[in-house]
């Protein structure tokens, strides 16, 4: 990244941790955060849950977490399955 932004590494490496720490604290307050030609992210709540541990047969309570979903907008996605040899 900081080649092909012509920056110091020090420097894209506060972009990228800047970057990301405007998305946890958005999504960590249940917000969406969309980017164009990027896509979106959005917190989403899990409520706690019991589960069986496959191994151990034993059940687990898994406590109430925030989850990051990101959707790729249509550009992005496009970008992805465009063939790259070409």
């Amino acid at each position: 990244m900081a080649k092909r932004l012509n920056l110091e590494t020090s420097t894209a490496e506060k972009l990228l941790e800047g970057f990301v720490g405007v998305i946890g604290e958005e999504c960590g307050n249940l917000n969406r955060l969309a980017l164009p030609s990027l896509g979106s992210f959005q917190g989403i709540k899990r409520k706690e849950a019991v589960v069986r541990d496959l191994s151990t047969g034993r059940r687990v309570l898994l406590p109430p977490a925030i989850e990051l979903e990101f959707t790729p907008a249509g550009r992005l996605k496009k970008g992805i399955s465009e063939d790259p040899r070409k």
